[in-house]
């Protein structure tokens, strides 16, 4: 008979595997993506290093070394992993969309593990629900095509090993569970949540008195809260502050009513089937059937006692909604709303179907038909029975133009002698975002820092300067720079 040790590495080493080939059959198309977005330059050029001086300098400057002009943040974990790719890679797309990719696994394989810690031995199976779940979430398609948004998916990722490790040994202080925590944060902010979503958990698991399982959950979580507030303190050191957006602000976590609409759209009902009325009906429908499974959870812990389970439904239930709250007081609290923020949210998410799923038969047949029914019109609402390739066409018109521009742009500056002024057209032409017969929403593909950064690493030798064009107060350039103003909109009647 294999030992426990032994028996849990084939375990997990089973679940890497699996949540391997659903990301390839679900995400596989990422890798025919170039590189594009507006901060994905930036991010290389701030993160690269070939000393130990550019080392120190990668990880102890604010995020792309000040180039961001939407904020002040230090995530030094991102720069490092832009630093690996391009000692790796250089520029091959493959290599940064591979490292996003091997996040999605490691989210996946997370949602898995701490599924299973939740649900108890005997529900484990479902474990693997909740890993579908999260792995077919649409929220995907805003994350994988664009390296610069992995700080949302590590530092979920680490803060799901907090968990993954405190919840094995709970009441217990455990190096990994601070170090994963302290990871979370130096991938971005949110990650300051671990610690206290250590305590949480900790403390709803066993059957304890509460005073004890709030001890045992300070156990659990100090080291890792004392990490996360060194790393605080040194980050008001590096963004000369408190730092964060331009808009971010207590008013606007205040008014979290907003942001969780917005995010409840995303997360619940992204992409509703065509029957679905337009406005606020697919958001409505979805708060509906999460409703449904809160009360399906609600009535097995009632009815029932789940066997070998560490935490109760109702309580782990409340747990991951806390955990949500957070995360919406959090970002509305940035002031700003961006798709791919809501890719944390999709984890509680899959772990609350699950839950609600393994419990179901808990509260007797008519619950199980109203669970079921709930995840059923769940799934079609985040689009498990729609088409995808429009958004792969999105994406992939974005790639094109942002290759394209490139090339042109290297054509361009390499003709220019110092002293010269050069106009690109930034925005692509109007018509030409059409794919296999659909029309494709394509953004900006580069900004005026994110060409700057480009030059910094391809034409070091050039000292060059890229501002969009102000016909108020018009640019020149130095005698020794080449100056590029860029169009917001394409000339009439260009194609590319």
């Amino acid at each position: 008979m294999p030992s426990s040790t032994t028996a849990r590495a084939r375990l997990e080493l089973g679940t890497v595997l699996a949540a391997l080939a659903l990301a390839l059959f679900a995400w596989g198309t990422v890798f025919d993506l170039g590189l594009f977005g507006w901060d994905t330059y930036p991010l290389i050029d701030a993160g690269r290093f070939s000393s130990w001086s550019e080392f120190s300098h990668a990880l102890s400057c604010e995020l792309m070394d000040g180039r961001f002009p939407g904020g002040h943040y230090w995530r030094p974990l991102v720069h490092l992993s832009f630093g690996i790719d391009y000692a790796l890679w250089g520029l091959d797309p493959f290599g940064y969309h591979l490292t996003d990719f091997l996040l999605l696994v490691m989210g996946t394989t997370l949602v898995v593990m701490l599924a299973r810690l939740l649900l108890g031995e005997q529900r484990s199976g479902w474990a693997w629900f909740a890993g579908l779940v999260y792995v077919l979430h649409p929220v995907h398609f805003e994350v994988l095509a664009s390296p610069p948004r992995r700080a949302d998916a590590m530092a979920l990722g680490f803060t799901m090993l907090a968990l993954v490790l405190a919840l094995r040994r709970p009441g217990q202080r455990s190096i990994g569970v601070a170090v994963a925590s302290l990871a979370a944060v130096a991938s971005k902010e949110t990650g300051a949540l671990a610690p206290a979503l250590v305590f949480a958990f900790v403390a709803l698991t066993g059957n304890s008195t509460r005073k004890e399982r709030a001890v045992a959950g300070l156990r659990s979580a100090w080291l890792g809260l004392a990490l996360v507030g060194v790393f605080l303190a040194l980050r008001s050191q590096v963004v000369g502050g408190i730092g964060g957006g331009a808009k971010a602000g207590l008013p606007d976590a205040a008014a979290m009513g907003n942001a969780g609409l917005r995010y409840a759209e995303l997360v619940l009902a992204p992409l509703p089937p065509g029957w679905v009325p337009a406005g606020d009906f697919g958001v409505a429908l979805g708060l509906a059937m999460f409703l449904v499974l809160a009360i399906g959870v609600w009535r097995a812990q009632a009815t029932s006692v789940v066997e070998a389970q560490s935490i109760a439904p109702r309580a782990a239930a409340m747990a991951l909604l806390a955990w949500v709250l957070a995360l919406v007081v959090l970002t509305a609290g940035s002031g700003i709303y961006r798709a791919w923020y809501a890719l944390p949210l999709a984890a509680p998410l899959a772990l609350f179907v699950a839950l609600a799923a393994a419990s179901r038969r808990l509260s007797g047949g008519g619950g199980s038909v109203r669970v079921l029914g709930a995840i059923l019109l769940l799934a079609l609402l985040q689009g498990w029975a729609s088409d995808s390739e429009k958004r792969w066409n999105e994406h992939e018109a974005s790639s094109l133009a942002a290759d394209g521009f490139i090339a042109h742009f290297d054509d361009v500056v390499t003709s220019l002698q110092p002293g010269s002024v050069a106009e690109l057209a930034a925005a692509p032409p109007e018509g030409s975002a059409q794919r296999h017969g659909e029309e494709t929403r394509r953004p900006l593909v580069f900004r005026e820092y994110s060409l700057e950064a480009y030059a910094a690493i391809v034409h070091p030798d050039l000292r060059l300067r890229v501002a969009v064009r102000n016909e108020e107060r018009p640019e020149t350039p130095a005698p020794d720079e080449i100056l590029v103003l860029l169009l917001p909109k394409a000339p009439a009647g260009l194609r590319n």
